[in-house]
C-alpha cells in the first residue's frame, strides 16, 4: 500500500518573479477586516524589515492563545512582532 497518495505529482519550480521577492513584513489579521486594508496595511508597511503585525480580535480564548504562539514563534526567530486589538484598526 502507498503510504503518499500524491507521490506521482510533481511541483515544478515557481515562476522567477516569485523566487526573486523579498518580504518587508507579513500582517495577520482576520478575513473581517480586509476592507480596512488600507489602515492596517499602513502598519505594516511602518514596522521594520521582517516584522510582523498580528491583529488579535479578543472574541475567542483558543485563538487568542493561537496568536499568542505564533507571536512567541517569530520573536524567538529575531522578527520584531506587534500585536494590535482588532478595535485598533
Amino acid at each position: 500500500m502507498n503510504n503518499m497518495p500524491f507521490d506521482h505529482l510533481h511541483i515544478g519550480k515557481p515562476p522567477r518573479a516569485i523566487r526573486r521577492a523579498k518580504l518587508d513584513n507579513i500582517a495577520l489579521v482576520p478575513a473581517s477586516l480586509l476592507p480596512r486594508k488600507g489602515k492596517y496595511q499602513t502598519i505594516a508597511n511602518n514596522l521594520p524589515r521582517g516584522g510582523i503585525l498580528i491583529c488579535e480580535t479578543g472574541q475567542k480564548q483558543r485563538m487568542t492563545t493561537i496568536l499568542e504562539h505564533v507571536a512567541t514563534f517569530f520573536r524567538e526567530r529575531g522578527h520584531f512582532v506587534r500585536t494590535l486589538p482588532f478595535s485598533v484598526i
